[in-house]
């Protein structure tokens, strides 16, 4: 059981939550305002917070969380239950890879263990910064260039939001 200190959750999880989401989304097709963005990144995070605290099998956690994302991105920004998913894991999914790659290298750059930086609550809020920066730059050119892994069909419409559309 991780216990992540009020340090980490501020400085460290709820950026990477914004981030994630935001990366998640633009990967789904869905480009919402930045502020709902951040609403979901905070309030996933800080749910996030007290489901690491849960005494939850291997994975448990990770997997509650998501559906708590995908239960904040269906309501606050009336997606697709379907898309809510992609854009969930779509997003876990880039954060694990990059995570994977960035953090032996930053070990070995700094020669401070993946260990050693979880149990330092400052250390826990920098040692994830390439990746948070490298996820943000994703996010932000994922926006910017409105590149998507699904492309527009039926099972992924949001008809809500076009029945919206349409009455206006």
């Amino acid at each position: 059981m991780d216990f992540m200190p009020w340090t980490a959750l501020v400085f460290q999880s709820i950026p990477e939550s914004i981030v994630l989401v935001a990366l998640g989304l633009g990967l789904v097709g869905e480009y919402p305002e930045i502020p709902l963005i951040i609403i979901i990144g905070i309030i996933g995070s800080v749910t996030s917070f007290f489901i690491r605290r849960l005494p939850l099998d291997f994975g448990g956690h990770t997997l509650l969380s998501m559906i708590v994302l995908i239960i904040l991105m269906r309501f606050i920004l009336k997606i697709t239950v379907i898309k809510g998913i992609l854009a969930a894991f779509f997003g876990i999914l880039a954060v694990g890879i990059i995570e994977s790659m960035s953090i032996p290298i930053v070990s070995y750059l700094t020669g401070i263990s993946f260990e050693t930086a979880l149990h330092d609550p400052w250390l826990r809020v920098v040692f994830p910064l390439p990746d948070e920066i490298i996820l943000g730059v994703a996010a932000y050119l994922c926006r910017r260039w409105r590149f998507t892994l699904v492309s527009n069909c039926t099972i992924f419409a949001n008809s809500s939001r076009e029945e919206k559309d349409d009455e206006k």
